[in-house]
């Protein structure tokens, strides 16, 4: 079941407005539900739940040729655990082998510590900043290479045989 335009807000307010607004930039909730209206037209989205309520997701976007945009990725504080990421990583895995992805790119708050540290650890590279912000960018053969990413890998692996 893909999640809903109010679960996907919930999630985000949770997690997003603090840094987007200790960056200086205004967090409307309306603008943010138009926004994910409009984003929902273009991306696919990966996720997962617990309980029957969304506890993760990605939302990516064709950039050009093999590079996608990671435009959204959000993760319940209380679910931010090994089997959740490992279930997303499986999810993006089976999107990219399907899409034919071979790139990613993002963009992150530098108030976001936790996602610029989770970008580091899975090896994107820095390729532009500016006072608010990071630009992140990785193969899929880098990404590949990173333990939870091999995890994720085997584990859709295991589960079509």
């Amino acid at each position: 079941m893909s999640p809903s335009v109010d679960e996907l807000l919930a999630l985000d307010v949770l997690t997003l407005r603090e840094h987007t607004e200790r960056a200086g930039d205004a967090f409307d909730v309306d603008e943010h539900r138009a926004n994910l209206c409009k984003s929902l037209e273009i991306n696919e989205v990966c996720s997962v739940r617990r309980d029957g309520k969304l506890a993760a997701y990605a939302m990516l976007r064709p950039e050009g040729g093999a590079c996608w945009f990671v435009g959204a990725f959000g993760t319940h504080p209380l679910h931010r655990t090994y089997t959740v990421i490992n279930e997303l990583f499986a999810k993006i895995a089976i999107l990219a082998a399907e899409r034919g992805i071979g790139e990613l790119r993002s963009h992150v708050y530098k108030t976001n510590r936790l996602s610029i540290a989770f970008h580091r650890k899975l090896g994107f590279l820095v390729t532009r900043e500016n006072d608010k912000s990071f630009e992140f960018f990785i193969t899929l053969d880098e990404l590949a290479t990173k333990p939870a990413v091999r995890r994720a890998t085997a584990w859709v692996t295991s589960r079509s045989d």
